[in-house]
């Protein structure tokens, strides 16, 4: 597997790295066999996900029965990136703690590669975690206790991750990046690149939405001046499908070049980019985040229902239900989206 320089880290990960957030949809005995598959493929950068957990108090367990049973043997061959919702100190030194105990310790490594503050969307979590009791100062916390080595901010908004890695607390950055999202390539790449910040690119397929040009888009991206992508993974094929992009260098042909760009073109119509303009919704929709669980094609419908009403529930997302068709967002959505529709669209599928 081809490597590349995570930025000021100085770790040297694998171009094609593994995606989580599927394996947490599949039993324990699959998953690590999927595991297993990508680090004897090359695979040597894992970005950790806790699905549907992460809402109900169990974040890192499902983690701990999958992949931190393939640490104990295997700990020297694997970086670990770990995430957080959560923005306040307290409680993500509590997720630090918790990540290192269930993941890490007892291991020929006893420290967490990468941790990782995501969902960092909007400019009011940019004062959260830079607050005096905000997640930045945990991570402060964590690397003085020996607990964490290096720091990530994952987000979907490019300009608020500009922001945040503007203060300098951060050694990665993480975002999505592909044909139709592909905004970042004229600053946040440029920055982050200046700032000797790795880039993780989420999100290379769309969400499972680019499955017909999968091949062309994976070429596209390690085009260009990025760490690596992390496409989720849940079956030992999609390992080896995957990993054969990163063991010799593949050029984009003509061919595929022309097609992205007409998949592109008829994609532009639906396909949200997460920019933001659209918001604040006065009833408090995370627009772009609905969107996307919408249209993402990573997981069945039942699981994506599953999370969906599991995050309302939790109130974590204000359900689509609560649109009153006000159309403020239209004139907005610099794209162009249909929102209100696609709100309606989201009550019929899941049916809140």
């Amino acid at each position: 597997m081809l490597h590349r320089r995570l930025g000021r880290t100085n770790l040297q990960i694998s171009c094609i790295a593994f995606g989580g957030l599927p394996s947490t949809f599949i039993p324990p005995k699959e998953a690590i066999e999927v595991i297993t598959a990508a680090i004897d493929e090359g695979m040597n950068y894992f970005d950790l996900d806790e699905g549907p957990g992460q809402f109900y108090d169990k974040a890192y367990l499902d983690s701990h029965n999958k992949i931190g049973k393939v640490l104990k043997t295997r700990r020297n061959e694997v970086y670990l990136g770990v995430k957080t919702m959560r923005k306040k100190k307290n409680e993500v030194l509590e997720d630090i703690k918790k990540s290192h105990e269930l993941l890490v310790k007892g291991t020929s490594r006893e420290i967490i590669d990468i941790f990782q503050l995501a969902f960092v969307d909007y400019d009011h979590d940019i004062k959260a975690i830079t607050s005096p009791d905000g997640a930045i100062a945990a991570l402060e916390e964590g690397k003085k206790q020996g607990l964490i080595k290096h720091t990530l901010v994952a987000g979907h908004n490019r300009d608020i991750l500009i922001d945040a890695i503007k203060t300098n607390a951060f050694d990665v950055v993480e975002f999505p990046f592909n044909i139709i999202e592909r905004e970042v390539i004229d600053e946040l790449i440029p920055i982050a690149n200046k700032m000797e910040i790795g880039t993780i690119i989420m999100k290379p397929l769309g969400g499972g939405q680019f499955g017909e040009v999968a091949a062309a888009q994976i070429k596209w991206i390690l085009e260009k001046p990025i760490s690596c992508i992390i496409p989720g993974i849940k079956t030992v094929e999609e390992v080896k499908i995957n990993a054969a992009f990163g063991k010799t260098p593949q050029k984009l042909t003509d061919a595929e070049r022309k097609q992205l760009e007409a998949f592109s073109n008829r994609m532009a119509k639906i396909y949200c980019h997460r920019c933001g303009y659209c918001l604040p919704c006065s009833q408090g929709i995370k627009i772009f985040g609905l969107i996307d669980i919408l249209h993402a094609g990573v997981l069945s419908y039942e699981k994506k229902k599953a999370a969906y009403l599991q995050a309302v529930q939790k109130g974590l997302l204000v359900p689509a239900s609560k649109c009153i068709e006000c159309g403020e967002c239209v004139p907005k959505c610099p794209y162009e989206l249909p929102i209100p529709e696609l709100m309606k669209q989201l009550v019929e599928k899941f049916g809140i």
